[in-house]
């Protein structure tokens, strides 16, 4: 499925670092991409979860930056560009090394400087964000069930009963839609893949994915918005 390599603009994965490093096979840039941390890996799910995600690379070109003392040459972890066209830079950092040498108050200055450099903003992310739940776990469990390999039996159950549901509401929750598709244990999945897809929109971003989730068909965002649902 993801023929590419890796867009950064140094060499990550070298296994010779004590870090925990790796690919990520990436189905918004149809490429892989590599980290370097624990915590770059979860970043990653949760962009490739992130419907306003457009796409993103992995150690961009590096930026220069002043704190009114030193000089600094930085290559930050990320450049996301969204939908909208917007592009940031994002720095993944533990939030033990960001309290320590204070680098949310450093990075500010790094912030003007991309801002002056074309990039809409400098965002900082610890594991204090990353790892709210369930952000982190619904972006696992669609990543987990995005596969090429799908039974046509299953798709033709699952559309069919979303064709039902369709003609009475814009929305169902996962357990109405799993008992309607009559696919048992099979249905489970089929519908987390159908949200990985964006076929299948979770009306509460903060929800877990589970038999009480409520799901958006896609095109019913704005009737979904009228009867007071958060897309």
């Amino acid at each position: 499925m993801h023929i590419g390599r890796s867009d950064a603009s140094r060499k990550v994965v070298t296994y010779r670092s004590g870090h925990f490093t790796g690919f990520v096979p990436s189905r918004k840039n149809k490429d892989m991409v590599q980290y370097e941390s624990i915590l770059e890996r979860d970043y990653i799910m949760l962009l490739e979860a992130d419907r306003d995600v457009a796409s993103y690379t992995e150690q961009p070109a590096a930026i220069e930056w002043s704190d009114g003392v030193e000089f600094h040459t930085t290559t930050f972890d990320f450049c996301v560009t969204l939908s909208s066209g917007k592009r940031y830079l994002v720095e993944v950092k533990p939030l033990a090394k960001v309290v320590k040498y204070g680098l949310d108050e450093l990075y500010g200055y790094a912030r003007a400087a991309a801002k002056d450099q074309g990039y809409d903003d400098l965002e900082l992310w610890t594991d204090r964000e990353l790892k709210a739940e369930p952000r982190l776990l619904n972006a696992v469990l669609a990543a987990s069930a995005t596969t090429p390999f799908e039974s046509a039996e299953v798709q033709l159950a699952l559309l069919t009963a979303i064709r039902e549901i369709r003609r009475i509401t814009s929305r169902v929750t996962m357990r109405e839609l799993r008992a309607t598709s009559k696919l048992g244990d099979a249905a489970y999945w089929a519908i987390v893949r159908m949200v990985a897809r964006g076929q299948l929109i979770p009306a509460h971003r903060t929800a877990p994915l589970d038999d009480r989730a409520v799901l958006i068909f896609a095109g019913d965002e704005r009737g979904a918005a009228n009867l007071g649902v958060a897309v």
